[in-house]
C-alpha cells in the first residue's frame, strides 16, 4: 500500500484556512484597548490642562502679590515722606503761632521754642524768622548784626554767592535762625532778592498759609546747597485780618523752614527703615513732572543675576512702576518708582509646587481612572439593586422630615454625649434663634444661654439630661444678634430598641410675647404712666427692702418728699398737656441728679418722693444732696417754647431717727415738705417733732381761714412811703392783717401761704384790692389827690382768668385814677413764665396803673428780661437793706440796684429801712423813696389818717429840712 503525500498546493491552501481560527482569540483584546485607554488619556489631558491653568493662576497671584507689595512699599514711602513733610510744616505753624501769640519774641525765646522741633524732626535743616525791614531801619539792623556777629552785614544771593545787599526801599532779612551752627551765613540775608516776584510767597502773604517755593541755592551749608524754603507770614500782634488788604497792611515778617530735599528724603526713609529696600528704585522730583533739573533724590537698587532660560520663559519679568504725587505746602512733588527685574524661588513656591503637584496628580489620576473603569461595571449592577430599596426608604424619611420641618415649634436633636452636641435643628429653630443649622450643628445647646448659665430653668434641663428623663423648664435664651427671648422647653430621651439612649429630642416654644405682656402688666402696676418713675407701691417696696438692709449695718436713709411750687398756676397757663411735659422734664432732672442706687418716685400730681441711700464708705447720704437737687430744678426750663423757672419745696425724714416704717417716714417727710412751703417755698426742711404740732395748728388755721372773710375778720394796715428829699408821705403800702377772735392778731406769714395753696387767696386778694382802692379814694377826697397806694398781688391772682378785667372794673366802679394804684408783682412770679408775665404787664399798663417788682434781687431775672418788663418801680428787698451798713456785699448789691433803676429810668423804693445809717447810705447813693420801721410801722386806717394830718401840718409850717421831716414822721409813728 502506498504512503500518502502532500502536494505543495494543498499545503499552501490549508495554512490560510487555519489563520483566522488562530487570530480569533486575540481579536477581542485588540479591539477593547482603545476603549479602555480613552478615559485614561482624557483624564491625563484634563489633569495637565488643570495643572497648566492652576500654575498660570498661581503665577498671576504671585505676580499680583509682588506688584501689590511693590505698590505698598511705594505708598509707604509716600506716606512716610508726606508725614515727615507735614510734621515739619506743623513745626513751622507752631513757630508762627509763637509770633502771633505775643507782641514781641526774643531771640532766647525763639531758640528755646525751636530747639525741640529741630531735635524731633532732624531732617529740618533750619528754622528762621525774616523780618520786614524798611530802608530807614537798615543801618540800625546792620549795627545790631555786627554786634552779634562781628564783620557781618546784610547780604543777598547773586549767581549762587552771598554778596552785600543792594539799596532798595525794603528788605526781608533773616533775623533769627536755628540751629545757628552751620547757618551763620544766613544771618542778615535779604530773602526778597532775587525772589521778589515769587508767586507762592505772595500767595502766602495773602492767605496766611504756609507755602513752599521752587528749588533755590542756599547761602549756607555744604554743597550741593540746593534747598526748598517753606514760608508762612507773621502779621502784627493783635491785627484784625479780615481780608487780603488787612493782611498786607499787618504784614511784618515771615517764619521759614529750610529743607534740603536730598537730606529730607534720605533721613525720613532711614528713620522709617525704607532706605535700601532690595529691588526698589525711586526718583523724587521737586516738580509735578519728570524733569532732570528738578531731580532731588535718586535710589537705584543693585542689579541681580538673571534666572535660567526655562524660568525666564515660565516667569516673564513684570513691569512694575509707580507714579505718586506729594504735596509740599502747596508745591507738588513727583515720586517715580520702579522694580528691578529679579527672580527668587521664595516668591514662586506656590506656582512651582502647583506645577510639580499637578504633574504627579495627573499621572495618579490617570491610574485611578483606569481602576475606576474596571470597578464601575461591578458597582453599577449593585447600585441598580439598591436604588429601588433606597427610593422606598427615602419616601418614608421624607414624610417624617417634612412633618418636623413644618412644625411652628423648634425641634432640636442632641447626642447623648459630653456637652450634648446638636445633630439636627428644624427651620423653626433657625427662625426663632437666628442661627442657621450649619452654625449650631456639633455645638452644645448651651450657646443659647450665653453667659446666663446659672438660671434655675437651665439647671432643670441639665438635671433631666443627667438623669435621662423627661424635663420641662422656661429659660432665658439669646438669639444670634444677642436679643433675649423666653424659651419654653420640653426635653425627652430617645431610646433605642435595646433601651439604650443615644439622643435627646427637645421641643422649644418662644413665649417672649407672653412674658413681655406679663412684664408690661407688672410695670404698669408699679410705675407712673406719665413719667415712667416708680409709683407709690414700688417706692414703699423699695423703701421696705432698703430699711431691712440698712438696719443690721446701722446706716442712715433719707426719705425726701418734694413738691413743685405754684404748679397749679403753671398747669393753668400751659394746659394739661404742657403740665404733663413739665412733670416729665422735672422727672428727667431728678433722675439725672441722683445716683443709680437711689430711687425717684412720683406719687401723683406734682408730688415726688426720693429715697437717698448712704454714700459709699459713709453711713449716711451726702449733706448737700437735697440742696443740689433743688438748685438743679431751679435752672430755667423750656416747655412748648416757653421759658419757665420752677422751684420746689422738700421735706426730709431720716431713718432711723424719724421712724422705722415706710408709711411713717413718708408721712413725716410730707409734713416737713409742707413746713418748707410755709417758710416761703424753694427750700427744704428736716422733720422735727415740733412739726406735728405745727401741722395741727395749720389745720386749725385752714378751717378758720375759710370763714374769716365772711366774718369780716380781715383788716388792712398801711405803712407810709416817704420821699426823704422832701420829707413827705407820697404813698402807702396796704398790708392785710387777720384779727381772729380766739387766735388774736394772726401774722400774714402764718396764713398767706396757706391761702395760696387752698385757692382762698383769690377772694382775699380781691377784697384787699377793693378795700385799699376805696380807702385811698376817701383820703383823696379829703384833699390828698397826690397819694398812691401799693397793693401786693399774688401769683395765683395773676394766673386767674379775668384778673385784668377785674382791675379795670374796680377802677371804673370807684373812679380811682389808675396812676394812683401800684400793683406789686413778685420777681419769682415774673420768671416762672416770662412771656405770660410780659403780656399780663402790657394789659395792666394799658389800664394806666403803676407796676412794681417786689423783693427785687431775690429772684432770677436778668437784664435781658428786665428791659422787656413794663414796670415803673423796683422795690429793694429788706434782706439787702438790713445789713448794708456793715456788710460790703449787701451795700454793693443795693448800690447796683439803685444805679440800674436810674439807668433804666425807673423809680426805686427801699424796704425795711430801720436805722438812720441806712437812710444816709441810701440817700447818698440816690435813693429818695423809702419805707420801713424807721419811718413808721403798718397801722390801721384811723392811725394812718393821723400820720397824714401830721404830715400836712409840717408841710404848712414849711419848716425843717427833708431829714427832719422824715424823722418827724418816724416819731409820730
Amino acid at each position: 500500500m502506498a504512503a500518502p503525500t502532500i502536494s505543495p498546493d494543498s499545503t499552501a491552501t490549508a495554512a490560510p484556512a487555519s489563520a483566522p481560527e488562530a487570530a480569533a482569540p486575540s481579536a477581542a483584546p485588540t479591539r477593547s484597548r482603545p476603549v479602555l485607554l480613552a478615559p485614561v488619556a482624557l483624564a491625563l489631558l484634563c489633569g495637565l490642562g488643570a495643572t497648566a491653568a492652576l500654575f498660570c493662576g498661581a503665577r498671576q497671584l504671585e505676580q499680583d502679590k509682588l506688584a501689590l507689595a511693590f505698590e505698598q512699599r511705594a505708598r509707604a514711602r509716600l506716606q512716610a515722606l508726606q508725614e515727615g513733610v507735614n510734621n515739619a510744616i506743623a513745626g513751622l505753624r507752631a513757630v508762627n503761632q509763637l509770633f502771633a501769640s505775643a507782641p514781641q519774641v526774643t531771640r532766647q525765646q525763639f531758640r528755646l521754642f525751636v530747639q525741640p522741633i529741630l531735635e524731633r524732626y532732624p531732617y529740618t535743616y533750619g528754622i528762621s524768622y525774616a523780618r520786614y525791614l524798611p530802608q530807614a531801619q537798615r543801618p540800625a539792623f546792620e549795627a545790631g548784626l555786627a554786634a552779634r556777629l562781628p564783620g557781618r552785614a546784610m547780604t543777598e544771593m547773586r549767581d549762587g554767592r552771598a554778596v552785600a545787599a543792594g539799596q532798595r526801599s525794603s528788605y526781608w532779612v533773616i533775623d533769627y535762625i536755628e540751629p545757628a551752627a552751620g547757618n551763620e551765613a544766613a544771618f542778615g540775608l535779604d530773602t526778597a532778592y532775587p525772589q521778589a516776584g515769587n508767586v507762592s510767597r505772595e500767595r502766602a502773604y495773602d492767605t496766611g498759609l504756609p507755602l513752599a517755593g521752587a528749588l533755590i541755592e542756599l547761602a549756607q551749608g555744604p554743597a550741593p546747597r540746593v534747598g526748598v524754603i517753606v514760608s508762612m507770614p507773621v502779621y502784627r500782634y493783635g491785627a484784625v485780618l479780615a481780608d487780603v488788604a488787612a493782611r498786607r497792611s499787618a504784614l511784618e515778617g515771615e517764619t521759614n523752614i529750610v529743607l534740603r530735599p536730598n537730606d529730607l528724603v534720605r533721613k525720613i526713609y532711614t528713620a522709617a527703615g525704607l532706605l535700601g529696600a532690595p529691588g526698589v528704585n525711586q526718583r523724587v522730583y521737586a516738580a509735578d513732572r519728570e524733569d532732570a533739573a528738578s531731580l532731588v533724590f535718586e535710589e537705584i537698587a543693585a542689579a541681580e543675576p538673571a534666572p535660567a532660560a526655562p524660568l525666564r520663559w515660565l516667569y516673564p519679568a513684570p513691569a512694575a512702576r509707580s507714579v505718586q504725587r506729594l504735596d509740599l505746602a502747596g508745591k507738588p512733588w513727583l515720586l517715580v518708582g520702579w522694580a528691578s527685574p529679579r527672580w527668587a524661588a521664595a516668591d514662586h513656591l506656590a506656582s512651582l509646587a502647583t506645577l510639580a503637584l499637578g504633574l504627579v496628580l495627573s499621572l495618579l489620576g490617570a491610574a485611578l481612572v483606569q481602576a475606576l473603569v474596571w470597578r464601575n461595571r461591578h458597582i453599577q449592577r449593585r447600585v441598580e439593586l439598591r436604588t429601588v430599596q433606597l427610593k422606598r426608604l427615602n419616601q418614608t424619611l421624607l414624610l417624617r422630615e417634612r412633618a418636623i420641618e413644618s412644625s411652628t415649634n423648634a425641634v432640636v436633636i442632641t447626642a447623648a454625649a459630653p456637652h450634648n452636641p446638636i445633630v439636627y435643628v428644624n427651620p423653626a429653630f433657625e427662625r426663632i434663634t437666628g442661627y442657621s443649622a450649619a452654625e449650631v450643628l456639633g455645638k452644645s445647646p448651651r450657646l443659647l444661654h450665653g453667659y446666663d448659665l446659672e438660671q434655675q430653668g437651665a439647671a432643670e434641663i441639665r438635671a433631666a439630661i443627667r438623669e435621662q428623663r423627661d424635663g420641662h423648664a422656661v429659660v432665658r435664651n439669646y438669639r444670634k444678634d444677642g436679643a433675649m427671648f423666653w424659651n419654653d422647653i420640653y426635653i425627652s430621651p430617645v431610646r433605642e430598641a435595646d433601651g439604650a439612649i443615644h439622643h435627646f429630642v427637645s421641643i422649644q416654644h418662644d413665649i417672649s410675647a407672653v412674658k413681655a405682656y406679663e412684664s408690661e402688666l407688672h410695670h404698669q402696676a408699679t410705675h407712673d404712666a406719665l413719667t415712667g418713675l416708680p409709683n407709690r407701691a414700688l417706692m414703699k417696696d423699695r423703701l421696705r427692702q432698703s430699711l431691712h438692709l440698712a438696719a443690721p449695718k446701722g446706716e442712715t436713709l433719707w426719705v425726701v418728699s418734694l413738691d413743685l411750687d405754684h404748679f397749679k398756676f403753671v398747669n393753668g397757663r400751659l394746659g394739661h398737656q404742657g403740665g404733663d411735659r413739665l412733670l416729665q422734664a422735672v422727672a428727667e432732672r431728678l433722675l439725672a441728679g441722683v445716683r443709680p442706687v437711689d430711687t425717684v418716685a412720683r406719687l401723683g400730681g406734682d408730688e415726688f418722693v426720693l429715697l437717698l441711700l448712704p454714700e459709699q464708705g459713709a453711713g449716711c447720704p451726702r449733706g448737700d444732696e437735697v440742696q443740689r437737687l433743688l438748685a438743679a430744678l431751679a435752672a430755667p426750663l423750656v416747655v412748648d417754647g416757653q421759658q419757665l423757672f420752677v422751684t420746689c419745696s422738700a421735706g426730709v425724714a431720716v431713718y432711723p431717727a424719724d421712724g422705722g416704717e415706710p408709711a411713717q417716714l413718708l408721712e413725716r417727710a410730707d409734713i416737713a415738705m409742707h413746713r418748707a412751703k410755709e417758710l416761703g417755698r424753694n427750700n427744704y426742711q428736716f422733720f422735727t417733732a415740733a412739726m406735728n404740732e405745727q401741722l395741727g395748728e395749720r389745720l386749725r388755721i385752714e378751717g378758720a381761714l375759710r370763714s374769716a372773710l365772711e366774718r369780716r375778720e380781715f383788716v388792712l394796715h398801711y405803712q407810709p412811703q416817704i420821699d426823704v428829699l422832701g420829707g413827705r408821705i407820697f404813698g402807702m403800702e396796704a398790708l392785710i392783717r387777720w384779727q381772729h377772735p380766739e387766735l388774736g392778731m394772726v401774722a400774714p406769714s402764718r396764713f398767706i401761704g396757706l391761702a395760696e395753696e387752698t385757692g382762698l387767696i383769690l377772694p382775699i386778694g380781691a377784697w384787699v384790692l377793693r378795700t385799699a382802692c376805696l380807702q385811698l379814694l376817701e383820703w383823696q377826697r379829703g384833699g390828698r389827690a397826690g397819694l398812691r397806694i401799693a397793693v401786693n398781688v399774688s401769683a395765683r391772682q395773676l394766673a386767674a382768668p379775668g384778673f385784668v378785667q377785674t382791675v379795670a372794673e374796680l377802677l371804673a366802679e370807684t373812679g380811682l385814677a389808675p396812676r394812683c394804684l401800684e400793683l406789686e408783682l413778685t420777681e419769682s412770679f415774673l420768671m416762672q413764665d416770662v412771656e405770660h408775665a410780659i403780656g399780663m404787664m402790657h394789659q395792666l399798663k394799658q389800664l394806666g396803673v403803676q407796676l412794681a417788682i417786689d423783693d427785687f434781687g431775690t429772684g432770677y431775672s436778668s437784664l435781658a428780661h428786665l428791659k422787656r418788663f413794663e414796670v415803673d418801680v423796683l422795690k429793694i428787698d429788706q434782706t439787702f437793706v438790713r445789713d448794708l451798713a456793715v456788710d460790703p456785699d449787701d451795700a454793693a448789691i443795693v448800690a447796683t440796684i439803685i444805679a440800674l433803676a436810674a439807668n433804666l429810668k425807673l423809680e426805686v423804693i427801699s424796704e425795711g429801712v430801720e436805722t438812720q445809717d441806712q437812710v444816709d447810705f441810701l440817700r447818698r447813693h440816690g435813693c429818695r423813696q423809702m419805707q420801713g420801721y424807721h419811718f413808721g410801722r403798718p397801722v390801721d386806717a384811723a392811725a394812718f389818717e393821723q400820720l397824714l394830718l401830721a404830715d400836712e401840718a409840717r408841710a404848712q409850717r414849711g419848716g425843717g429840712a427833708a431829714a427832719d421831716g422824715a424823722a418827724t414822721v418816724a416819731e409820730s409813728c
